[in-house]
């Protein structure tokens, strides 16, 4: 079994077809530095986004997602903040598909995954 994130929720928003969430994730090892590691995930009605900085930190997150849910159907795209010379500030972008009838199974993973109720 994986090693355990801890997800900190800053803003949990159900509307008539989304459920946003925004957050700050903790790794279950060291970090070398203090800036918080942030998340924004959509939940639709039959997706799940989620979007990470790109970096080390980030790119485990979508392992360890990966690892509880699955492999998505497309690898994860870069979005590229600004300059498309400079990638400072990058995300990672991965979306889940599943059918419309399963959401309420994949809000209650991600609500085990956060280990927070969702609504």
């Amino acid at each position: 079994m994986a090693e355990r994130w801890q997800f900190l929720l800053f803003r949990q928003e159900a509307r008539s077809r989304r459920l946003i969430l925004e957050g700050q994730a903790q790794p279950p090892y060291e970090r070398p530095y203090h800036d918080p590691l942030f998340f924004y995930a959509v939940m639709g009605p039959d997706f799940l986004s989620l979007e990470v900085s790109r970096d080390f930190d980030g790119e485990r997150l979508l392992e360890y997602f990966t690892g509880l849910l699955g492999e998505p159907q497309e690898p994860p795209r870069i979005q590229v903040g600004g300059s498309q010379i400079d990638e400072e500030g990058a995300l990672l972008l991965v979306e889940w598909r599943f059918p419309a009838a399963g959401r309420a199974e994949m809000i209650r993973r991600l609500s085990d995954i956060l280990g927070q109720p969702l609504g």
